[in-house]
């Protein structure tokens, strides 16, 4: 038996519905097992050959009945996880500006206001501030996630 793989079960009960078969009438269609049949739609599971044994009955490619939910939770998580990083960066690249922009030419001797005008009387350290904040909040739910997911982990052992 090769390695276990991931369907879409959502799809494989859809087309199971839209052809009217019950599970019973889709085993032996396929050839496979009711067991199996039950696994696929409840787990996702399954082998090559079963991928293969219901595209045919199906008469789809195989490739069409792969799971794309878990490239999307994957980029979910990525994003979730990094993004107070993303909203920290941006705050620190606006003091970066802020720096280049107003600070330098300021001690230079120029008009403070004058380069606040300048520049559209864009208000760099209220924005990064702002993004600051938000990164800031964002990492602290991302920490309090992950100290629940782990309390219950510990409790349900």
């Amino acid at each position: 038996m090769s390695d276990l793989m991931k369907v879409n079960r959502k799809k494989i009960q859809e087309l199971r519905s839209k052809f009217c078969w019950s599970q019973e009438e889709l085993a032996s269609v396929s050839g496979l097992s009711i067991r199996t049949i039950q696994r696929v739609e409840k787990t996702g599971n399954c082998s090559l050959e079963t991928k293969k044994a219901l595209a045919a009955v199906f008469e789809l490619d195989p490739l069409t009945l792969n799971n794309h939910e878990e490239l999307q939770n994957a980029t979910f998580d990525v994003i979730f996880k990094y993004g107070w990083l993303v909203a920290l960066a941006i705050s620190f690249i606006l003091v970066g500006f802020w720096v280049v922009d107003i600070l330098i030419p300021t001690l230079k001797g120029a008009e403070f206001n004058n380069q606040y005008e300048l520049h559209g009387n864009f208000r760099y350290l209220d924005s990064a501030s702002v993004s600051f904040i938000i990164g800031f909040l964002w990492l602290s739910i991302n920490v309090l996630v992950n100290f629940l997911k782990k309390k219950r982990v510990t409790n349900n052992i």
